[in-house]
């Protein structure tokens, strides 16, 4: 497939120009395609076209557009596109040079980008930061060396996992029976499913029934796990997605098999989901949701700019990321910041020594027993600090709220991690825009008479870099 560099859109007073209602300036997708660096965004995506032969892709501004609009507005793949057809601002921010009342591409678009971008995710969104970072330095008269960091669960939606639920292998016996020419197995899917209804409705009536009905449901497996491997022996083949099917099935026998024949729930790599079995449970200890199921994020943030340190599917001490956050300030900014703000977990021994030998404060109150008569001036610093921290907390229940990170809605994990980074891309993007919208305040005397003049300023954001 070739890739093509789309047309330079016209000014947003002639995109309106066919409409009899203009954009407005103040329209926030309007603002938002200001902001953004297209040109360098689209140098990148050629790296994934190597080949000038085919037929030409969606340009790179139209689908990546598309992706950031169904963060903020929280729509489907098919709700995005009617919401870009039906408004003008929307086709303006995608790039579109004219409005028009028709589709500008397929949904299914959507899922053959997030999956041909998920390579270069990462880059698109260290391009994306470093603009609003120099931005926001370029804006902001003073600079403040201090690196907040902090970790967070992405839940994905999925059916809450349950031991006692019947795997389904009736549909890949019988295709192998047909090739072999031998007669349907004998399954007891019906007798399965009555035994699992009876105990479903009333599970809390059935004293030990728990742990009979596992049984009962991995022996079922168990038998239809046998026909499979015996027309396997004799030369039966399986489609390449069944077999992979099959295959996670294998592991989930053998982990509920192991954690019934212990008496525990606990194994290591635990399939939770067979359409995800990437997706791991994390513990959070939170009061809502002690355990969620999906990726685990570690993130700084610093001059209102926030990163992803790491991201991972299996559950992970943040703080042993601390030292490569720290020299992912120094790459940024070429010297390590003046202040940590941290939780418990990041205030370990070890962390605590690297600070002290590279000169970094971190704030927090100290390991061990709380003394019994505390410092009231370091009661108030330690008081500051927690309630400074806080503003990365501030931004992930914005981007959980807001922006569709407290239940991504998706199957695979390349298109996850490019919803967590487009999540983050607008969160950075919009908390510029915010900068811009800083109200000013100018006190003016003139003839012994005092002016207050409140107002807010706009400007045009290629300006603001020299």
């Amino acid at each position: 497939m070739a890739y093509r560099h789309s047309p330079l859109q016209l000014s947003f007073e002639s995109f309106g120009a066919g409409l009899s209602t203009p954009l407005s300036p103040d329209n926030e997708w309007v603002q938002l395609a200001e902001v953004m660096p297209w040109k360098a965004l689209d140098d990148a995506y050629q790296l994934e076209f190597t080949k000038n032969l085919g037929r030409a892709a969606k340009p790179f501004r139209m689908l990546y557009g598309a992706g950031l609009i169904q963060q903020r507005m929280g729509l489907t793949d098919r709700g995005v596109v009617a919401a870009i057809r039906d408004t003008p601002a929307l086709q303006y921010f995608i790039g579109l040079s004219e409005y028009k009342a028709v589709a500008p591409f397929s949904y299914s678009s959507l899922a053959h980008f997030r999956k041909r971008i998920a390579d270069i995710s990462e880059l698109i969104t260290n391009i994306i930061n470093d603009t609003v970072r120099a931005k926001i330095e370029a804006l902001v008269p003073f600079k403040v060396d201090t690196v907040i960091t902090d970790a967070t669960a992405v839940p994905v939606k999925i059916k809450y996992p349950q031991d006692t639920v019947l795997l389904n292998l009736e549909a890949m016996a019988i295709d192998m029976a047909h090739q072999l020419g031998v007669p349907n197995p004998r399954m007891y899917k019906r007798e399965a499913k009555h035994c699992w209804t009876a105990f479903s409705r009333h599970p809390k009536q059935q004293r030990g029934g728990f742990h009979k009905q596992v049984k009962a449901q991995l022996q079922y497996v168990r038998r239809d796990l046998r026909y499979i491997n015996e027309f396997l022996d004799l030369g039966a083949t399986l489609p390449e997605k069944q077999a992979i099917r099959l295959g996670v099935i294998r592991i989930l026998f053998d982990q509920q098999w192991y954690m019934y024949t212990h008496k525990t729930h606990r194994v290591e790599n635990r399939i939770v989901s067979l359409q995800q079995p990437y997706i791991r449970p994390i513990q959070r200890g939170k009061a809502n949701a002690k355990v969620e199921f999906g990726a685990k994020i570690d993130c700084s943030l610093s001059e209102g700019v926030i990163d992803i340190e790491r991201l991972d599917f299996n559950a992970f001490s943040e703080g042993k990321d601390f030292k490569e956050t720290l020299d992912h300030y120094f790459d940024l900014h070429g010297h390590y910041p003046d202040e940590v703000l941290a939780d418990t977990l990041y205030r370990n021994r070890e962390n605590l020594k690297l600070c002290k030998d590279l000169g970094i404060r971190i704030c927090g109150p100290k390991l061990g027993r709380h003394p019994k008569h505390v410092n009231t001036e370091q009661r108030r610093k330690d008081t500051d600090a927690e309630n400074r921290r806080g503003a990365i907390e501030r931004r992930f229940a914005f981007m959980k709220g807001s922006l569709g990170l407290d239940l991504v809605n998706t199957r695979t994990a390349e298109s996850l991690a490019v919803k967590i980074d487009e999540a983050i891309v607008l969160s950075n993007v919009l908390a510029l825009m915010r900068v811009f919208a800083i109200p000013i305040f100018v006190l003016a005397e003139s003839e012994g008479v005092t002016y207050q003049i409140r107002y807010k300023f706009t400007t045009k954001v290629e300006d603001m870099v020299a």
